[in-house]
């Protein structure tokens, strides 16, 4: 069974994740399509792990994709099969900018308040 992907969107109906990830695909479309192929293995149960995913600490995980510049999605696991992506964005370090982590756990947080 495959899992459902769900783009995290604001109480006020704003698809935030969805706007993230068309200012990737404007900017740098090879990672666009990196990150799209990357979802499309979480969807589909191919890889869930390491090097590809990482987690994050209180149910997040981050999915990891790129060389250079890296592009990063972090997502959550719901009942019923489905996978919750709360941020997508680019950074060019290793670790994980704070920021990045506030924005990602607060939204999840907010998510599941709903």
């Amino acid at each position: 069974m495959e899992f459902t992907v769900e783009f995290y969107e604001t109480p006020d109906d704003q698809p935030v994740v969805e706007e993230e990830l068309e200012a990737i695909e404007r900017t740098i479309p090879v990672l666009y399509d990196l990150l799209m192929a990357g979802l499309s293995k979480l969807r589909r149960r191919e890889y869930q792990r390491s090097p590809l995913c990482e987690p994050l600490g209180d149910g997040l995980f981050e999915l990891r994709v790129g060389r250079k510049d890296i592009a990063r999605a972090a997502w959550f696991f719901q009942a019923g099969q489905r996978i919750v992506v709360v941020r997508c964005f680019v950074k060019k370090s290793q670790k994980t900018p704070p920021g990045e982590l506030e924005v990602a756990r607060r939204r999840m947080a907010e998510y599941l308040r709903r």
